[in-house]
Order: structure tokens, then sequence, then C-alpha cells
């Protein structure tokens, strides 16, 4: 009896430690946020959508708007749908990221696209500024190694953009090995004594971060609060930039080590020493403006350019990088382009 006894309590010990095995075994990979350069092979990205943009009203903090016309535009149609006034331009302008977005699935990326808007969310901070666009997904977070941050964007407006966002946030860092935080509401007065922080303004090299300050966005509190959070294995180094531009990706591109697309007279002061002496690609402030240093990097190799950017396309070339070249113009006309349009949230890269 005691034998048999015995051979029981063998075969459940054997049972038990099987299913601890199994189940242990089974467990799902935590799913992986990763961004540590501007050129790591992209993996997985999120990219805007071109259907909630309605048009501002006119504000003093509205700067991310280059052309006139447009000003006018806020002046005196401002809270009205865009495409009630440009049906065209707004519907090649949807055209334009959707093709953006296909080419990336083409190439084998995990492309999230941007929620549209709720009634609700809408009209969030309509007292101070209405209006609302959703082609930018750079700008409301910012992906620093599987650090992601909710940022604070000076435009009131644009205030709401975080939402088109959320849902895949929610969805995308369940099980994964992220730190999700939230930089401090912005202050209802939207004045200069707030801190702002937005993605284009931030690129990123390793342990070397890099942040645009044109007056007009980011600001030096903001630029602290990220050096405070990344903590000391981190330099967060502050560029300042001519105030004709927005964002620091307006001017400045890194498409592989060693190599940057720049607008050099858009630069006040002296670069950061880790990429003073990169070979550079040389762009007009006529150019910037149209946002031709605005690129795309899908990997060190290969970068999207603006077919209106072909001369920058062929620079490009000339070093050695494979370039896709498609028409983007519609999109750019609203401030931003390629790199605005899109945030990673995973690229492989090697951090040493």
């Amino acid at each position: 009896m005691k034998k048999i006894v015995s051979t029981i309590l063998v075969f459940l010990c054997i049972a038990i430690i099987g299913c601890i095995v199994i189940f242990t075994g089974s467990k799902p990979a935590k799913k992986e946020i990763s961004v540590h350069h501007e050129w790591g092979k992209l993996k997985e990205a999120i990219v805007g959508i071109g259907e909630d943009l309605i048009i501002p009203t006119y504000s003093e903090y509205t700067s991310f708007i280059y052309d006139s016309k447009y000003i006018d535009m806020m002046k005196e149609y401002g809270g009205t749908k865009a495409v009630d006034l440009e049906p065209e331009q707004i519907k090649e302008a949807i055209k334009q990221i959707n093709k953006l977005a296909k080419v990336l699935e083409d190439r084998g990326v995990i492309v999230h696209r941007s929620h549209r808007l709720r009634p609700q969310e809408k009209k969030y901070l309509e007292y101070v500024q209405k209006g609302s666009m959703s082609f930018f997904a750079r700008d409301p977070i910012l992906v620093i190694g599987n650090n992601v941050i909710e940022t604070a964007l000076k435009v009131p407006m644009r205030a709401k953009e975080r939402y088109a966002i959320r849902p895949i946030l929610r969805k995308r860092l369940k099980n994964s090995n992220a730190n999700y935080v939230s930089m401090p509401v912005v202050s209802p007065e939207f004045g200069e004594g707030g801190m702002y922080l937005e993605g284009g303004d931030v690129l990123l090299n390793g342990h070397e971060i890099y942040v645009g300050n044109s007056g007009r966005t980011s600001n030096k509190a903001g630029i602290d609060w990220l050096q405070n959070f990344l903590g000391l294995k981190y330099k967060v180094h502050e560029i300042k930039i001519n105030p004709e531009f927005e964002h620091l990706d307006c001017v400045l591109s890194l498409p592989r080590p060693g190599l940057m697309v720049i607008c050099k007279d858009a630069i006040k002061g002296k670069l950061p020493k880790s990429i003073r002496d990169w070979d550079a690609i040389e762009v007009s402030i006529p150019e910037a403006k149209k946002l031709g240093a605005n690129l795309f990097v899908i990997d060190e190799k290969t970068c999207i350019v603006d077919t209106q950017h072909h001369r920058i396309a062929e620079e490009l070339r000339k070093r050695g990088q494979e370039v896709i070249e498609i028409p983007y113009g519609e999109v750019a006309t609203w401030g931003g382009a390629f790199r605005c349009s899109h945030h990673p949230l995973r690229r492989e890269s090697k951090l040493e």
C-alpha cells in the first residue's frame, strides 16, 4: 500500500512540475517598445490621419502655419471643416498620408493609424481656440528608449491630439516593457511661463538627445524637465533655431550615423559636439520652409523624400542612400512633412 501511495505522489509531483513549466513557458513575452536613434530600422510606428482637420481660429499661439493664405483662412473661417473650404486639396492631403502608410506597410512596418477624435474631445479647450488636426502623430508623444511620454503642446487646439493616440497606446502598452508617463498639464493661459515640449523638436542619438528651441514651441522649462526625467545617463542638448521655424526636425534630420540633412542658416550658434563634424547635406531657407529637411528615415540605408525636393534626394543618393520619392506637398502646407506624420514605437538599433 505504501508503495502505491508513494508512486501516486511521485506522479502528482511530476504532473505539478509539468504544469508549472507549461504555464510559465507559455507566458506571453513582453511587447517591446524601443527607440534609441533616428536611423534604426523601423519596425512599428503610429501614422497620422487627415480626416479630422478643422481650421483653427486665429491665435497668437498658432505658430505652425507658414503660408499667409492659411493665416487669412484662420481669421475668416476658423472653426470650419477644412474639407468644406478646400475639398480637392484636403482629399489629396489624405491620399498622400495614406500612401505614406501603405509604403511603410509594404516594407513590413507595423502601422497604427491615429484615431478620429470623438465629439467631446473635439470640444476640448475650444474656449481658448477652436480647431483640430491629427496629421502629425510626432508631436503629442515622445518615445525615448522604452519611455513613452505624453508631451505638452503650446498651440491650444493641438493639446487634444493626445486623444487621437491614447487608444493605440492603451492597447499597445499592455504587457509591454514601456514606462508610460505624462508631462505636467499646460496651464490654461498657454503663455510664456508654461512648460512645453513637442516631439518634432526632439532628435535621438543614443544617450545624446537634441531638443530644438525656436521660441515658438518647446522651451527651456520643457527641456529641463526632459533632462530631469531621463536622468544622468542621458545628455539633453538645447539647440536654438531661427524663430521662422517651428521644430528642430524642420531644419535637421539624421538619416544615418555621420550624415545629416541641415538648414545651417536656421541654426543659432554651434551644434552639439557629437554631431558637429558630420557630413552635411545643406538645405536652403526656402527649401526648409517647404519641409525639405524633414525626411522619413526607414533605416540607415533608406529614407523617403517629397518629390518636390528631388535635389535633396539626389544628394542622399550620392552618399549611397536608397531614396523613395513620393508627393507630400499638400500635407506639408499644414506645417509638417514625413517625420512629423509618424512616431516610431520600435526601431532596431543598439544603445552603446
